[in-house]
């Protein structure tokens, strides 16, 4: 009862402030998403739902903004939610969760934030790969006062969406002992930007994650870029050897033919990778399997290719094929082949799809094929 009453109390105060202030903002999205999983030698999984997001955030009296999303999801005609996405809650039933409700205070090149709230940090991230994204219970602090930089403070209690341990409700992250990070972005040079990122749980099994990442995109001529990636990340355990993985991608682009080509490579070293809270940063993490798939000591290859179909007369399509293969430290192999296909209509409606076709018997992964379709509405 007493979450309700605050809920209820936060939703009175926006909608005081959204009548009083022209600066408000209302956004959000309706979603619809159908999934078709069929597994080797199994049976075929469908699952689709409709749902979606709505954002209020007040005007800003002194710096000071209140905000909160109201998100939900509901099957339509199938309610199987054993695909690779949950699109629904634990029990494969519908749910409805204010997964953001949060204070908002902006001051000189400073932002702190505290209450529920979107996130996008390289190991916790919304991961918005399903209905609900995930969310988190914390606190961040966002500073820019120092040229070319930006400096993240933060501490995260709790934990919902789809990835999260309980898809349907916040649950503890660490227990009682949260997470905590600091992160630092530089854009000072030319075409580089270098980041690095730390994160703490006290007392988890992994309790220590560092990352760095650098990236250099040039302009070549007229037609032609490039980019160059590279990542590192330390993990610590608890007990025993640290984890250390080492990826890298390399990706050429031509602006006339509308095609840009992308490979990575990852190595893991010691222990089993760990892509934290979300999707994870890795470059070689294909739609499914990623490098924490390998195992201790695996390897992560990924190539892919993407079409502008502007460049050839449909604006706003985009076409992508991809495949991932992994390697444990026995030499098993798996593999994902990966067709994905956008189409914006307008400025509102966009379409997706994806088409995956899983290897993953050899990691005790399924031999599977996956479709997921969704559309949204924005507005």
């Amino acid at each position: 009862m007493r979450q309700v009453s605050l809920s209820l109390l936060l939703l009175s105060i926006l909608t005081t402030e959204i009548v009083a202030d022209k600066n408000r903002v209302i956004n959000g999205y309706v979603r619809g998403t159908y999934q078709h999983h069929d597994v080797k030698d199994d049976r075929v999984y469908k699952d689709d739902a409709i749902g979606g997001k709505l954002h209020f955030e007040t005007g800003s009296i002194d710096g000071v903004s209140l905000g909160a999303s109201y998100y939900g999801t509901t099957e339509v005609v199938n309610d199987d939610n054993r695909g690779l996405i949950p699109l629904r809650g634990e029990t494969h039933k519908s749910y409805s969760i204010l997964g953001e409700a949060y204070l908002k205070y902006e001051f000189g090149k400073s932002m702190f934030k505290i209450g529920r709230q979107e996130i996008d940090t390289p190991f916790a991230d919304r991961d918005d790969i399903g209905m609900i994204p995930n969310t988190f219970e914390s606190a961040m602090f966002v500073n820019s006062d120092i040229k070319d930089t930006t400096v993240f403070l933060g501490q995260i209690n709790k934990m919902s969406g789809v990835g999260a341990e309980v898809v349907d409700k916040f649950t503890k992250v660490n227990g009682s002992k949260n997470m905590r990070l600091i992160g630092l972005i530089y854009e000072g040079f030319n075409n580089f930007t270098l980041s690095g990122w730390y994160y703490q749980l006290k007392d988890a099994e992994i309790n220590k994650i560092s990352y760095i990442e650098a990236n250099y995109e040039k302009k070549v001529n007229w037609d032609y870029s490039y980019e160059v990636g590279m990542q590192y990340s330390k993990q610590s355990y608890s007990v025993g050897e640290d984890a250390n993985i080492l990826g890298g991608k390399v990706t050429l682009a031509s602006n006339r033919l509308g095609m840009i080509f992308t490979t990575a490579y990852t190595k893991v070293k010691n222990r089993v990778a760990n892509s934290g809270f979300g999707g994870g940063p890795f470059f070689s993490n294909s739609e499914y399997l990623i490098v924490d798939n390998a195992g201790a000591d695996g390897t992560a290859k990924w190539i892919g290719a993407e079409l502008d179909g502007a460049k050839f007369g449909y604006r706003g399509l985009t076409l992508g094929l991809g495949k991932i293969i992994l390697e444990t430290k026995e030499k098993k192999d798996a593999t994902e082949v990966d067709f994905v296909a956008s189409y914006a209509l307008n400025n509102n409606m966009e379409f997706h799809m994806v088409y995956s076709d899983l290897k993953g018997v050899n990691i005790g992964e399924d031999d599977a094929k996956h479709l997921r379709v969704f559309a949204n509405y924005n507005f």
